[in-house]
């Protein structure tokens, strides 16, 4: 018995690692936050882009980009390219992400997806074909 407990440790690690790649991430939560016009709330989703926005350089460069949920709800993606790197992004590319929500009428805002101790569950990322942008 006491080997199984020093094996199972890592197999528990190993089965989390082994589901980030393709799993889906359900939309529900950032749908319900919008629909409830909620704010400053964590969620994570997926989508594909629908628009690439210029840079902006408030509160430090980020990187914008639009995400069309199948709803029909577009979410603006605003990631710091001072606290993460740019995320290579192209047009009808599908993106997991995990950041703070803020509501807008058209759909919102994701920031905060950038790696920050400071932040529930350690900040947020972006990830885009299999590589994490955090």
């Amino acid at each position: 018995m006491h080997g199984f407990s020093k094996v199972l440790p890592g197999l528990l690690v190993f089965a989390s690692l082994a589901g980030c790649g393709g799993d889906s991430i359900s939309n529900e939560r950032l749908l319900d936050a919008f629909e409830d016009g909620r704010t400053s709330i964590w969620v994570s989703g997926q989508a594909p882009v629908s628009q690439i926005l210029g840079d902006e350089g408030i509160g430090g460069p980020h990187q914008r980009f639009v995400l069309r949920l199948n709803e029909g709800v577009t979410i603006i993606v605003r990631h710091s390219l001072q606290a993460s790197e740019r995320v290579p992004v192209e047009r009808g590319d599908s993106v997991r992400f995990h950041g703070r929500y803020d509501w807008e009428a058209s759909g919102g805002i994701i920031s905060l997806t950038h790696s920050d101790p400071e932040q529930p569950g350690g900040g947020g990322w972006v990830e885009h074909k299999g590589v994490r942008y955090d």
